[in-house]
């Protein structure tokens, strides 16, 4: 029994280095095939939007201003939402936010300038970040998965192998 608590939490451990936890429930997180049916204020001036009926496609990324792996990508989602804009649509959700503000001047820092919405309550069900889903022109989940985004052809790639749609 020790044996398997030792594993537990070596893999436990292991992933919360890989990435940056939040308090959301794990019931539904990574399952789905739809984004939940819930409305999300807009920060700042940004609008709110009824994530269940986001199409695509559509690059949806949770972040936080607190989650260091988070901040290094910003700037790669910035510059994704320029270049692929009219092709592909790109969302930032700023999961379970500690500082409106902070999140506000890292956006701003980042050039991340692309709609973003915030989920304070954790309604989208992650369960840590970064997170990254991609939504087709039907609405329906393609790809998610907790990873940090490390360079733009990363981001491409995943794209064009989930969503079809080359740079």
């Amino acid at each position: 029994m020790k044996g398997h608590r030792a594993a537990l939490a070596a893999l436990l451990l292991a992933g919360s280095l890989a990435a940056c936890s939040a308090s959301g429930s794990p019931h539904g997180a990574g399952n789905s095939s739809t984004l939940p049916n819930v409305t999300l204020a807009g920060l700042g001036s940004d609008p709110a939007v009824d994530l269940g009926t986001l199409k695509g496609p559509a690059v949806v990324n949770l972040w936080a201003s607190w989650c260091g792996p988070c901040k290094s990508e910003l700037p790669i989602y910035g510059d994704f939402a320029r270049a692929y804009a009219g092709k592909v649509k790109v969302l930032g959700v700023d999961f379970q936010e500690t500082s409106a503000s902070g999140a506000i001047d890292l956006l701003k820092q980042s050039r991340a300038d692309y709609p973003i919405v915030t989920d304070p309550d954790g309604r989208t069900r992650a369960i840590g970040l970064p997170k990254l889903i991609l939504v087709d022109a039907a609405g329906k989940i393609v790809f998610q998965e907790y990873v940090e985004i490390r360079s733009a052809g990363q981001l491409q790639k995943l794209v064009a192998d989930h969503l079809g749609i080359a740079g």
